[in-house]
């Protein structure tokens, strides 16, 4: 799954580059929200359980014109227990419908990206993400922002003695973010 991943993360980067106008940056990211866990036994049984979660994620990407490709390190707090995961995410700002206040420009923006965990309880993750939001240039090296994701997770299928559990998780977050170009 990580060589997925990489070749997918490889190939968007060289789409990108090929555009004359493009700047690097690295991202900063603060989320926190909620969510709900969801295991379906191989013997007919469900739970439900919902869970309080923070996110804190690290990434580099490429700038261009008003698309991005980023890939980030992320270490989400789930009551107490830390899930690590690696992703690439794509970032649209709409520039045709941003508006300027007396000193900023608010530029919407839409996110979508793809993540993998592994071994979390001994099985492997894979996640999507996607989400709005806002952003402004403080200046022209460092931009900040708001927005709402939606993350949705899907676990390898546990495998017991007696039982086998498929588990997923389903969170809604609001988050921070800063990003520094170079």
């Amino acid at each position: 799954m990580k060589k997925i991943i990489s070749s997918i993360a490889v190939t968007l980067l060289l789409i990108s580059s090929a555009n004359a106008q493009k700047s690097t940056y690295i991202s900063l990211k603060y989320a926190k929200g909620s969510g709900t866990e969801t295991q379906d036994y191989s013997t007919g049984f469900s739970t439900k359980t919902k869970f309080d979660m923070s996110e804190k994620s690290l990434g580099i990407g490429l700038e261009s014109k008003s698309n991005k490709i980023e890939l980030n390190y992320n270490v989400m707090n789930t009551d107490g227990y830390d899930l690590k995961s690696y992703g690439i995410e794509y970032i649209k700002s709409i520039n045709n419908l941003s508006f300027n206040t007396k000193k900023l420009k608010i530029k919407p923006e839409l996110n979508m990206g793809l993540k993998y965990y592994k071994e979390v309880h001994n099985t492997n993750g894979i996640g999507i993400k996607l989400g709005v939001g806002v952003s402004t240039e403080i200046s022209k090296a460092f931009e900040v922002g708001v927005g709402y994701e939606y993350q949705y997770v899907a676990w390898e299928t546990m495998e017991g003695y007696y039982v086998d559990i498929d588990t997923d998780d389903s969170m809604f977050n609001f988050k921070l973010f800063g990003r520094f170009k170079f």
